[in-house]
């Protein structure tokens, strides 16, 4: 069995959906296809997005990570990683920025204060301060790590001509406007499960 710390690309995407939703086992095919238009929002002229589903369900399956029941019908196996808490149980903020003087870019990072964060990236290497956008809270450093992950690996999954193919690789700077940031991250808080009260 792959622990789920070393998935990466559609295998993190479509198996963070599962243990988020289907935490009990038990899942149809055609229910993991409901996830198909919130991708769709975020990019339009993707046709293939229920074929990379299904083709992901079997790659999952083919590590360990679901058992095939009957047609269309699979089933999330435990796993034998222990869910560890944070014993400082700090809160942090994923956020978006924006900056007037890096027109077509955002940033999406984390952090425990975000006035601070803003403070500090307004130095003498922009004209103009950033602008907090949009930002989903969290209760710990582990749960900000991991929605953190899986924006970026979202992105670079499904378009990489966004940061991972660009000037920005590895950093926290994606070629999105603010709008589409935004679609980020609502298509993250539907896969992840997020209540809108942490919005």
């Amino acid at each position: 069995m792959v622990p789920y710390k070393e998935l990466k690309g559609w295998n993190h995407i479509v198996y963070t959906i599962l243990k988020n939703h289907f935490n009990k086992g038990e899942f149809k095919l055609q229910e993991l296809y409901e996830f198909e238009p919130h991708f769709k929002v975020l990019y339009p002229d993707n046709y293939h997005i229920k074929d990379k589903l299904r083709q992901t369900v079997q790659n999952l399956r083919d590590k360990g990570l679901l058992e095939f029941v009957s047609k269309g019908v699979y089933n999330l196996l435990p796993t034998d990683e222990i869910e560890t808490t944070d014993p400082t149980n700090q809160q942090e903020l994923v956020y978006l920025l924006s900056n007037e003087s890096i027109p077509g870019w955002v940033k999406i990072g984390r952090t425990n204060q975000v006035d601070r964060r803003l403070k500090e990236l307004y130095n003498t290497s922009v004209p103009l301060p950033f602008k907090l956008e949009d930002a989903i809270q969290t209760k710990s450093l582990r749960e900000s790590s991991e929605l953190e992950k899986s924006i970026h690996s979202i992105i670079d999954t499904i378009n990489p001509n966004l940061r991972r193919n660009t000037e920005a690789n590895r950093r926290e700077f994606f070629k999105l406007t603010t709008d589409q940031g935004k679609e980020v991250f609502n298509l993250v808080s539907k896969i992840m499960n997020i209540s809108e009260l942490n919005r």
